[in-house]
């Protein structure tokens, strides 16, 4: 059953700072982030160039895993050479480039004022390589939680005027639902409100898939539930090299390849979380597949091996 509970909706309720004014809900703009090169990095793969776009770095810690041991922590830590609690994660999205499509998933936080200065930063990462907003024309929302979709809109609406917003029907079906809003903390109906603005500011070029949709030649979208009920996680087909975009199966990638079964704070459905991200790892190390993670060190490309009855993650050293 799904755990509409403080404690699942801990990480959503860093939608926050979103308003009501009149009946639309509008974004609290942060202050100008601060400034430093952006960070891209591009693959091939198959008839995509996927390139991926720092948008800041989130302070995670051992504390934001909740219900784990802390002996167990710090032992699966140490065999990545990590000491202490911090656990600090990129926020990632990513360009897909063919002859035919720019399609972007996710967005990063964008304008949201909630994690301090440093967030922002998937604009800067597009003009580095020479796009502007208006030249994206797919926008995948793999689910819709802040530090995804904040980017998605600004002041004036839509920060991507001419994309197509692309969503599992699931996860639009959750975040629009307003008996399961009435059943959250109210601390944390903004993050509904949120996903509704979004949705609201691309209205008319929405499109709902279910499970299994390919989105765009060898680009096929999967729900994989847990995290957010729609969480979507990507895969794409490059002929001779694959990418499966794990999106947010995985916050801490040195933490969960070791204990697959801890959750997050973010969760909505811990449990169901775990089973989706084990059911993940499990087809990436027997395929010998190329993985992509929101909140995998960056630029995020590497593969997961089945190491000591749990798994272990190796960076990819080379890509072209």
């Amino acid at each position: 059953m799904t755990n509409l509970t403080r404690r699942a909706f801990g990480a959503v309720a860093l939608a926050a700072p979103v308003l009501i004014s009149g009946t639309a809900p509008l974004l609290a703009q942060s202050a100008a982030p601060a400034a430093h090169p952006a960070s891209v990095f591009g693959a091939t793969i198959g008839a995509y160039r996927v390139t991926a776009l720092l948008d800041g770095i989130l302070p995670m810690s051992t504390a934001w895993f909740p219900g784990g041991s802390p002996d167990a922590f710090q032992s699966a830590l140490a065999k990545s050479g990590i000491t202490g609690d911090s656990l600090p994660a990129p926020i990632n999205a990513f360009l897909l480039q063919s002859d035919d499509a720019t399609i972007l998933v996710d967005a990063g936080l964008g304008g949201l004022d909630m994690m301090g200065p440093g967030f922002g930063q998937i604009s800067a990462g597009l003009t580095a390589l020479g796009l502007a907003p208006s030249d994206i024309d797919t926008l995948v929302m793999t689910h819709a939680h802040a530090d995804h979709i904040g980017g998605m809109i600004g002041a004036n609406g839509a920060a991507f005027p001419n994309a197509e917003l692309v969503v599992t029907g699931a996860e639009h079906a959750f975040w629009t639902d307003a008996g399961i809003m009435a059943q959250v903390p109210d601390e944390v109906k903004s993050a509904f409100q949120l996903a509704q603005a979004v949705f609201g500011a691309y209205a008319g070029r929405i499109k709902l898939v279910e499970s299994g949709a390919e989105i765009a030649p060898g680009v096929t979208m999967e729900i994989v539930p847990g995290h957010t009920m729609g969480h979507a996680v990507l895969h794409i087909d490059g002929g001779d090299r694959q990418l499966l975009m794990v999106t947010d199966a995985v916050h801490s990638i040195d933490l969960q390849t070791a204990l697959p079964e801890q959750g997050t704070m973010f969760d909505t459905d811990p449990v169901l979380a775990a089973q989706s991200r084990v059911r993940l790892f499990d087809r990436a190390a027997s395929d010998n597949i190329l993985i992509a993670g929101c909140h995998v060190h960056f630029p995020g490309f590497g593969r997961i091996v089945s190491a000591d009855e749990a798994y272990r993650y190796v960076p990819a050293s080379i890509l072209s």
